[in-house]
């Protein structure tokens, strides 16, 4: 009875071993390929709800706006540069007609001439109803060099303590220069009585010798 136990067991583990042997083989004679198939990619429209969000700015940060007449915070919008001989409209008018000038033009150019008169350019020919437009522009120069960085530099200080300036640039022997400018005036004459009356070590910046000079035709 044993006898015949085991004899079926060895029966079995050796029809397990040739049926082992033969997958073995078959296996070995399959070529198998692997084939890589992407995910669809999808494309998802944007629209609806789904939308970029909008973005806005401050007014302030897009654009300036003059809602009062303000003269110092005009001196920072001013002009930094205004090109030699350039064709103009200037206009003397209190602080409520300069306050509509410069509402109406993007450029321009301001200096105070007395408690409230105003000395108004404007870089293009423009006409206002009830105001008389000139085209002269007289100033004050302080120094001319090629290097404008450090004119430009000196605007900036100047106008943060209260003066009128900006930089006329012009064109000489294929060379191009920048002259520092102090006031904007409609006269040779207030150009000079306000030079006979400057203090220049209140400009708090190395000048040369500072003479009146017209800057447009």
């Amino acid at each position: 009875m044993l006898s015949t136990l085991i004899l079926i067991l060895s029966l079995i583990t050796l029809l397990l071993l040739i049926s082992t042997i033969y997958l073995y083989i078959k296996k070995s004679s399959v070529n198998v390929d692997v084939v890589y198939i992407p995910k669809k990619i999808e494309f998802k429209n944007v629209t609806g709800s789904e939308k970029l969000p909008d973005f806005s700015l401050d007014s302030t940060t897009t654009m300036i706006k003059f809602e009062t007449f303000n003269y110092d915070k005009l001196l920072v919008h001013s002009l930094d540069i205004l090109e030699y001989s350039t064709d103009v409209s200037t206009f003397v008018v209190d602080s409520q007609n300069a306050l509509k000038i410069v509402k109406l033009s993007k450029n321009f150019l301001i200096n105070k001439l007395s408690e409230d008169t105003y000395f108004l350019v404007v870089p293009s020919k423009i006409r206002l109803p009830g105001l008389l437009a000139g085209k002269s522009v007289y100033t004050i120069f302080l120094k001319t060099g090629e290097n404008a960085e450090p004119i430009f530099r000196d605007i900036l200080n100047l106008r943060s303590n209260g003066f009128s300036s900006f930089a006329i640039k012009f064109k000489r022997n294929n060379k191009i220069f920048y002259s520092l400018c102090l006031g904007a005036f409609p006269d040779i004459d207030s150009a000079k009585e306000y030079l006979n009356n400057l203090n220049v070590k209140e400009l708090k910046i190395y000048t040369y010798r500072p003479y009146a000079g017209r800057i447009t035709h």
